[in-house]
């Protein structure tokens, strides 16, 4: 029976660490691995007994629908136990004696974990604070979520361009973020070109809008996905729905699929212009800043492989022009 892992609406996830070897017996239920989505540490568990046959190293991403494992009714003949059951492979030899929180602590922060156990030595079990003591020897390692991040971030064939301008904000009872939201999906259907994603040898225009929203966490940035519908209502109560998973700590609860358009608020933070980095494979980003007399500042950045410059600045234009049908 193979192994597969809920993603959610995420794309690829990072296989963590392995708590058993290949070969290990190993029960419906029994928790034989742990895996890291958009920084967000589950544990992976056993879908029925028999026996381990591991399809993914630990340390490597793998995709949505992957199998990452099996579970084999008889071990295959490399794995077969000895009938020493002091021989036979239990818990994985790389092993470090933790408690769970402390192992997503560790493993969140980028920490390599059999450095870690070197570095406390004696094989005790590992504390919070000899993570925070590894961490201050030097330069701290990116995380497996980071690392993803940095790949949608650097994108070496994109052609990111940024356009500047101030828009109207709107005003009424929605929230701004919600006017945005429902601007751009006046607007987005009027320039397919803009929505939807690059790649290497061509464009993919998108047929529904999937707004992606970059959102702080505790963990760090990430992107959920917010769909709604032709009313503002539907926005607000999209955002709303996001924003309560966030204040509860359920990341793996957002959608995380591939965002079609993307939007980046530093207005609370009191910041004007900046410029937003691509996610890639989206064609852009809008970065939003803070409101300043009624006029809302926005900063556009678009791969210039799908589009070109007028077309953007034609875009805000039209957003300019929807968002004061709510003023």
């Amino acid at each position: 029976m193979d192994v597969t892992l809920d993603l959610g609406g995420a794309e690829e996830a990072v296989l963590t660490h392995w708590i058993y070897d290949a070969g290990a017996r190993i029960e419906r239920g029994q928790v034989i691995a742990e895996a890291m989505i958009d920084k967000v540490t589950i544990e992976v568990t056993a879908p029925a007994d028999g026996y381990l046959e591991i399809l993914v190293p630990a340390g490597e991403a793998f995709r949505r629908g992957v199998a990452i494992a099996r579970v084999m009714d008889q071990p295959s003949r490399t794995e077969a136990p000895s009938s020493d059951p002091e021989s036979r492979p239990k818990m994985a030899e790389s092993f470090i004696p933790m408690m769970p929180a402390v192992r997503r602590y560790a493993l969140q922060r980028g920490v390599d974990l059999e450095r870690l156990a070197s570095f406390v030595g004696n094989g005790r079990r590992v504390t919070r604070g000899d993570v925070d003591a590894f961490l201050q020897q030097g330069p701290i390692p990116y995380t497996p979520y980071r690392q993803a991040l940095i790949r949608h971030l650097t994108d070496p064939g994109a052609l990111p361009t940024t356009l500047q301008r101030k828009i109207a904000s709107g005003s009424g009872d929605m929230p701004l973020l919600a006017r945005l939201a429902w601007a751009l999906s006046k607007t987005l259907p009027q320039h397919p070109a803009i929505h939807g994603w690059a790649y290497g040898d061509g464009v993919e225009v998108a047929r529904e809008l999937r707004l992606g929203i970059a959102v702080r966490t505790p963990e760090g940035l990430l992107v959920a996905v917010v769909t709604g519908g032709d009313d503002g209502t539907s926005w607000v109560n999209a955002l709303q729905d996001v924003k309560e998973k966030l204040r509860q700590g359920r990341y793996g609860d957002l959608d995380r699929r591939r965002p079609s358009f993307v939007l980046s608020n530093l207005g609370p933070w009191g910041v004007e212009y900046f410029t937003p980095r691509l996610m890639s494979p989206a064609i852009a980003i809008l970065g939003v800043g803070e409101v300043q007399n009624g006029s809302l500042p926005v900063s556009l950045t678009f791969d210039h492989r799908a589009v070109d410059g007028v077309e953007a600045a034609l875009f805000l234009g039209d957003l300019h022009t929807w968002m004061r049908e709510l003023s």
